[in-house]
């Protein structure tokens, strides 16, 4: 019997919280306060060492405000998750000509064609049309997509369907349907303006997440040399695979875990190949990525996972500076392969 089922974790937020990130440090002389707000279609923490014991949290959420605020503001212009933002006006206007767009979406688009260039393609923004069809975004499908279907939608995705008038911050989607996604940089970007705020505002050390999939560290915890992120299996939640230290580092997790479809049986996730029109279907389990910024690492983990081991392997061979923790499948049944790229031993902690 066919099967074609969507699988939306309703608790996702705290589950794949519990699954990519555990967060140790806490010393007597500081306390942690934690600040909590949803964004992006998902929940944004803020973890804050403050030596005043007696500071309450509605102080450091005062303290924090313009971060916040910042984080309010991208989503207004570049989330999926508004109807009627910038990028939606944008999306509604494809095949109509070039728009004029304000900073925001703009540097949006200029760092997604950074990320589309340097991965062949692998991370593409204009995957809407995709989502859309296969039922993850809007109404859902009872039934996959047939061959036919997906190479006319095929015809509105591609960043090279993109023109970038950079003079005046004009963007035209070329094709008519065409439906740009940030889902793969959005929350990072994000994070990247918040962690700059804090700084301006005097807090160098914070540990920053968009709830399911990036983390941003700034300085460390006190008495630390950076902050412990844990990594846990996509087949055992309880099971902690890797961990990792970051300080003033970016770190950000991509894997089906979150949601999915199955098809007789077999999962299949959100995450698609906007090269071929369908969701990927390969030997990796998860990506998790390192960088310095947290827009870098969440483009890259989407784009890693759609490559495979061997063609990111390709990848940080040309930039060193990036490093990369894969979870393959194993031969047997919950099995897992550890693939470690341009991390020394020393970096992995016991």
């Amino acid at each position: 019997m066919y099967q074609y089922k969507i699988h939306n974790l309703v608790a996702g937020i705290l589950i794949l919280v519990l699954l990519c990130f555990n967060v140790w440090g806490e010393e007597e002389s500081a306390v942690p306060v934690k600040i909590s707000f949803p964004a992006m279609g998902t929940k944004f923490e803020f973890i804050i060492y403050v030596q005043d014991k007696d500071m309450l949290e509605e102080d450091v959420r005062n303290l924090c405000a313009p971060a916040m605020e910042e984080v309010y503001k991208l989503e207004r212009h570049i989330s999926h998750y508004m109807e009627d933002n910038n990028l939606a006006r944008l999306n509604k206007s494809a095949g109509m000509g070039k728009v004029a767009v304000n900073n925001d979406l703009c540097e949006a688009f200029k760092l997604s064609r950074i990320f589309w260039e340097r991965t062949g393609g692998a991370f593409d923004p204009t995957v809407g049309p995709l989502l859309e069809l296969w039922g993850f975004r809007g109404k859902p499908r009872e039934f996959p997509p047939s061959d036919a279907e997906i190479e006319e939608v095929k015809k509105r995705v591609g960043f090279e369907k993109v023109k970038i008038d950079e003079k005046g911050c004009y963007v035209e989607l070329t094709v008519p349907g065409m439906k740009v996604d940030f889902g793969g940089i959005g929350k990072g970007m994000a994070l990247d303006r918040a962690g700059r705020i804090l700084k301006e505002l005097g807090i160098n050390n914070a540990l920053l997440h968009s709830g399911t999939s990036s983390v941003l560290a700034l300085g460390s915890p006190p008495n630390k040399s950076g902050w412990k992120i844990g990594i846990r299996s996509p087949y055992n939640r309880k099971e902690e695979v890797e961990s990792f230290e970051i300080c003033n580092e970016s770190l950000s997790t991509s894997s089906i875990s979150e949601q999915f479809l199955e098809q007789s049986g077999k999962k299949l996730g959100h995450i698609f190949d906007p090269r071929v029109g369908r969701p990927v279907d390969n030997d990796v389990l998860s990506v998790t990525v390192i960088t310095k910024c947290a827009s870098e690492s969440d483009a890259l983990s989407t784009a890693f996972y759609v490559l495979g081991k061997d063609k990111t392997i390709e990848y940080c061979k040309k930039f060193p500076e990036v490093k990369v923790f894969m979870l393959l499948k194993g031969n047997e049944v919950n099995e897992l392969k550890k693939e470690y790229i341009n991390l020394n031993r020393s970096e992995e902690l016991p």
